[in-house]
């Protein structure tokens, strides 16, 4: 998706408030809350792994995406890098959030009394993607066990194909196409001119030698170009 833009007018000052229960159920009757939430990426192609949290509360007491409501002054990647922070530990940049997409919720219940006023999320999803030793030091044990019933790292097909609520699913299909997208403009860049291909393969692209049809290195800068082969 294209880039987000955050617009400050004026001299916006931060607070910090925390509303009491009765007071911040009659906020969710009037208001669309924002949020940031997270698929937390490990791996790459076939090995590509997505960290859900089985959440114990409403408005989804179910697997889900890592995130909540973000705070007025923060950038949406700001939210999510505190979201990430508050329920992981994980103090990371926020320029390591990389955008996914938007998207629009209404729930028919909600944790907070009366339960079934439900309440209406607009939510700005990222990808954080993980090195394998920071994705190593990631296990249930790190999720709080009062909101979370367990955590599993999931396979994006195992997602796509399972019991699993469809903005979920939506999200994974998103992230997937940025990514096919990404590889694809990377291949584009180091080509230059010449013959050869490139196919998407278990959820990558693959470089192909033209004259075995077998999987090849990518070129170096300034190598053959490789059309993108048509499979």
């Amino acid at each position: 998706m294209a880039p987000l833009r955050h617009f400050i007018t004026g001299d916006f000052e931060k607070r910090t408030v925390f509303l009491p229960d009765k007071e911040y159920g009659l906020a969710l009757d009037a208001l669309v809350k924002g949020c940031a939430d997270v698929l937390i990426t490990s791996g790459a192609g076939p090995s590509l792994r997505i960290l859900l949290g089985k959440r114990r509360v409403e408005p989804q007491p179910d697997w889900w995406f890592v995130g909540g409501r973000t705070r007025p002054g923060d950038t949406p990647a700001e939210g999510a890098a505190r979201n990430v922070k508050r329920e992981l530990g994980l103090a990371l940049d926020p320029a390591r959030f990389a955008a996914v997409g938007t998207y629009s919720f209404v729930w028919r219940l909600r944790a907070q009394a009366p339960a079934t006023n439900g309440t209406a999320d607009v939510s700005t999803v990222f990808e954080l993607h993980l090195a394998d030793d920071e994705a190593a030091d990631l296990s249930p044990a790190r999720f709080d066990a009062e909101e979370y019933a367990d955590a599993a790292w999931t396979r994006p097909d195992a997602v796509l194909a399972g019991d699993y609520h469809p903005a979920l699913q939506q999200a994974v299909r998103d992230l997937l196409a940025r990514r096919a997208y990404g590889a694809l403009r990377d291949a584009a860049a180091d080509a230059s001119a010449g013959a050869g291909a490139v196919r998407f393969e278990d959820g990558a692209y693959v470089f192909v030698d033209p004259a075995t049809g077998a999987a090849a290195p990518r070129p170096a800068t300034g190598a053959a170009y490789w059309a993108l082969e048509a499979r």
